[in-house]
């Protein structure tokens, strides 16, 4: 299954995903000792101490913060959720506010069960709390 996939890190920008090339550096990534299910249920300051303690030990001798502040940078610009997942605020692509939300799994199910393939959330990570976007 899916969430019993080991999460990896990227040893250059300390991308952590379950990936196996870094999407930035495009160097294969370091797998670690959690999985992407114990990833998900992780409060963020939670995360941000766990890529922390691999920056430390898994990748200390190839890590590079300026590197990862590039990266960082390249997904605000991108509009990339990942952003949101390291600890910065997503930001709505149509109206540009951040009072933005995560949609639940329980959400995105009741939608799914009520309209089927027609529901707005399949496949929806985020909506805009201003405007009513989802992607």
């Amino acid at each position: 299954m899916a969430g019993e996939r080991p999460m990896k890190i990227c040893p250059k920008c300390a991308l952590f995903v379950m990936n196996p090339t870094c999407a930035f550096c495009k160097v294969p990534m370091v797998i670690t000792d959690i999985t992407a299910k114990e990833s998900l249920h992780m409060p963020s300051k939670q995360r941000e101490e766990l890529i922390n303690h691999y920056i430390e030990t898994l990748i200390k001798d190839t890590y590079d913060p300026k590197i990862r502040e590039e990266r960082e940078e390249w997904e605000r610009n991108q509009g990339s959720p990942w952003a949101s997942y390291q600890g910065a605020k997503a930001k709505c692509p149509t109206c540009g506010s951040t009072n933005v939300r995560s949609i639940s799994g329980a959400e995105r199910g009741a939608s799914i069960l009520g309209l089927g393939i027609f529901s707005n959330k399949i496949n929806k990570s985020f909506k805009c709390n201003s405007c009513g976007y989802t992607w």
